[in-house]
C-alpha cells in the first residue's frame, strides 16, 4: 500500500519589546510526504516518568512520520534518544503542557554512527531508543508514528 500525507506547518511571531518589533511568518507552509508503509499509528497514549519512558516503536519496521502530543495540562516533557549501553540520555527537544509535534523519525534510529574514514556508517546492535522524561510529575505523552 502506498500514499501520501500532507503536512501543513506554519509560524508567525509577532512581539514588540526593547529590541524592537518582530513580525515573522514561515513560507512555505504546506508539503505532501510518501507513505508507502502500511503500519501505524503506533504506539499510543502512554504515561511518561520523571525518570524516563522509553517508546516502543517494535511494530515499525522503519518509522517515519510521527506526531507527539503533550496531553498535559502543566508540566513539559523532554524527549530524546537513551543509549542503554552507557545510560546515557541525549536530550534533542521539549514539548510544552498541551502542545504537539511533527517530525519524521529517522530510518537509522536505534543505531550508532561512526564518522571514520572517508563517510559514515551504523554500527550494531541496533540498542538506542526514543526516550522522553517528564519535567517535575508524570504526564501522559501520545506518541503517533507510521511506517516510512
Amino acid at each position: 500500500m502506498s500514499g501520501e500525507a500532507s503536512i501543513q506547518v506554519s509560524l508567525q511571531i509577532n512581539k514588540s519589546d526593547a529590541a524592537g518589533i518582530v513580525n515573522y511568518r514561515s513560507y512555505p507552509t504546506m508539503f505532501t510526504a510518501d507513505v508507502d508503509g502500511a503500519l501505524g499509528p503506533t504506539p499510543g497514549a502512554f504515561e511518561v516518568s520523571v525518570y524516563g519512558t522509553q517508546v516502543d516503536l517494535s511494530e515499525l519496521t522503519q518509522p517515519g512520520l510521527c506526531r507527539i502530543s503533550n496531553q498535559d495540562a502543566t508540566n513539559f516533557v523532554t524527549y530524546g534518544i537513551y543509549d542503554p549501553e552507557t545510560d546515557k540520555f541525549y536530550p534533542l527537544g521539549e514539548i510544552l503542557a498541551g502542545e504537539f509535534y511533527i517530525i519524521r523519525l529517522s530510518r537509522d534510529l536505534g543505531w550508532e554512527s561512526t564518522a571514520s574514514g572517508t563517510g559514515t556508517g551504523t554500527t550494531g546492535p541496533q540498542t538506542n531508543v526514543l526516550m522522553f522524561i517528564a519535567n517535575t510529575a508524570a504526564c501522559v505523552v501520545l506518541v503517533e508514528a507510521f511506517e516510512a
